[in-house]
């Protein structure tokens, strides 16, 4: 079972991946430190954003293995939640477009429209 990495959370390459790379890639990867871009909880290899760093250009990797990755800081913005399945839920969760109003000009019940209203703008 892979580990899962929440979505913003600081992670680096593992010192045994490392030792397998190049020494051109080891030396632009060692030390830095990538954010995920994805939810682990979603996603099981996530993409991995690397800011400009000194001579290190930004760098972006899509589907790392997460055994090559470790760790090194959990984002603030995460909170430990029980979802009811007996997993954690490790996101704050925002109201969505569920939430959301579809308003036009015109609308007759104050400004949220009708399904027929919705259909009439495809026609």
């Amino acid at each position: 079972m892979g580990t899962e990495f929440p979505l913003g959370a600081k992670v680096r390459f593992t010192q045994k991946r490392l030792s397998i790379l190049t020494p051109r890639d080891r030396q632009g990867l060692a030390g830095r430190i990538g954010i995920t871009q994805t939810d682990g909880a979603r996603v099981s290899k996530p993409t991995v954003y690397f800011p400009k760093d000194g001579a290190n250009l930004e760098l972006r990797l899509f589907r790392v293995d997460p055994s090559h990755l470790e760790l090194v800081e959990i984002p603030p913005n995460v909170e430990e939640m029980s979802s009811g399945n007996g997993r954690e839920n490790l996101f704050e969760r925002s109201p969505g477009p569920a939430h959301a109003k579809t308003t036009a000009p015109g609308a007759d019940d104050g400004g949220t429209l009708s399904p027929n209203d919705i259909d009439n703008l495809f026609d």
